[in-house]
């Protein structure tokens, strides 16, 4: 896509749709992988959905196929851009925003490898247990665990270790990754924030659901989240001991798992994905033949009006102009050729020329046809406003035999395409001269 704000529009519309789902459908049920698989796809469907060049099949747009349109039509493209200036001071501070949040989002990264570089880290049960005098609660980020045991009684170590561990095992971190990214992208839009929030909660129902799994009595745990609960802010880039709202961890975890036709739910948002597809697809173009004015009218004037007779006139003569001086530009190119083809040095050299000197021809017959087009619209033109029978009566005739010299001069451009004798003639003479010299 080619307008980028028009995509980060579009991507944002998309994740609101796809976390409106979320929250009205499947935020209460506990099929918690597939809540975190669901919103991981919605995001990564909502950055590529935009990007789709589906042709919609309801919406189609006609325009015509003129031989030479009319002039205006760049003139009203040209004045489209003084209306950017609003746009490009909005997409000056998306950027503004979007590079303030990817610097937010280093410092932190830096911040925990300093951390780690300043109290070092012990290999435990296959993670890299840091001992910190962190104030906060315990958190893990891939597989280093930042634990400050001066805030858990020594019984309870093992279960957050076993919570950390479910965040490592489970990959939380990548996602923690790409949601902070996600964010960069579309810090503007206000769906992230809680999109982001709701899937670190998933994580953390996840981890303690594999903790309950191993045995752990559930009233201790759901005391030690309690415990857990008071204490210092978590650094953003980890996976915590509690990061979710207290109440709804201790309710999810005494919920029995959704089983039965609600695991089915998640499929629900098809229909919404292939909605907006449609909405975002393009219109078919359908190229319908017609005369060149009619064809240029909707970008010069209102369709309800005619051009004038000075507009025509004067679009025609620039027409005219401009043509003539092209016809000037090929006969030129045509005599700069026709030179070097006398004095090429060897046969390569020669076809080389006489391939360009063909399409030079072409071109001089093309334009000799664009010639007798623009004649047949002036003619058009003066049919329009003619009211005298007799004159009219010739005009119709000379229109007529400038539409056969349009024809013929069609017909002659793709003989002279297939095969050229006046070349072969051409080439026969320089080589005749260069064998005499």
């Amino acid at each position: 896509m080619a307008d980028p704000s028009l995509y980060l529009i579009r991507s944002g519309i998309c994740l609101a749709l796809f976390y409106a789902f979320y929250w009205l459908v499947l935020r209460r049920e506990t099929f918690f992988a597939l809540n975190r698989a669901f919103l991981l796809a919605a995001a990564a469907l909502s950055l590529t959905l935009p990007l789709l060049r589906v042709p919609s099949p309801f919406l189609t747009t006609i325009v015509a196929a003129p031989a030479l349109p009319l002039p205006a039509a760049p003139a009203a493209v040209a004045a489209a851009p003084r209306a950017g200036g609003a746009a490009d001071g909005l997409l000056v501070a998306y950027a503004a925003g979007a590079g303030l949040l990817l610097i937010v989002f280093i410092v932190r990264l830096g911040r925990l490898a300093l951390l780690v570089g300043r109290c070092g880290c012990v290999r435990q049960r296959g993670l890299r247990i840091v001992l910190c005098g962190h104030p906060g609660e315990s958190f893990s980020f891939f597989n280093f665990v930042f634990l400050n045991k001066s805030r858990l009684p020594e019984g309870d170590v093992d279960r957050v270790l076993a919570h950390e561990l479910a965040h490592v095992r489970q990959l939380h971190s990548v996602d923690i990754i790409f949601s902070e990214l996600l964010t960069v992208i579309q810090w503007c839009n206000p769906f992230v924030w809680p999109y982001r929030r709701s899937l670190r909660e998933t994580h953390e129902y996840l981890a303690d659901r594999a903790v309950v799994a191993q045995g752990c009595s559930l009233a201790r745990y759901q005391l030690l989240i309690v415990e857990q609960h008071v204490g210092g802010e978590l650094l953003e880039l980890a996976s915590g001991f509690r990061t979710s709202q207290i109440k709804r961890r201790i309710v999810m975890l005494s919920r029995h798992e959704t089983k039965g036709l609600a695991r089915w739910k998640p499929l629900l948002a098809l229909p919404l994905a292939a909605a907006l597809v449609l909405v975002f697809a393009e219109a078919r173009t359908v190229v319908k033949g017609g005369p060149a004015v009619t064809a240029a009218r909707p970008a010069a004037v209102p369709s309800s009006q005619d051009p004038s007779e000075e507009e025509m006139a004067k679009a025609l003569k620039e027409k005219f102009l401009k043509l003539e001086q092209m016809k000037q530009q090929n006969q030129e190119a045509i005599a700069r050729l026709k030179a070097k083809l006398e004095e090429a040095p060897d046969a390569a050299a020669k076809e080389q020329i006489l391939a360009k000197l063909k399409e030079q021809k072409v071109m001089s017959l093309e334009l000799a046809r664009k010639e007798r087009m623009l004649m047949m619209k002036k003619i058009e033109f003066a049919l329009k406003k003619e009211s005298d029978a007799a004159k009219r009566a010739d005009l119709e005739k000379k229109l007529e035999q400038v539409k056969a010299e349009v024809e013929e001069y069609g017909k002659k451009v793709e003989t002279f395409r297939k095969a050229e004798p006046g070349l072969e003639k051409e080439k026969a003479a320089a080589e005749k001269k260069v064998e005499k010299k």
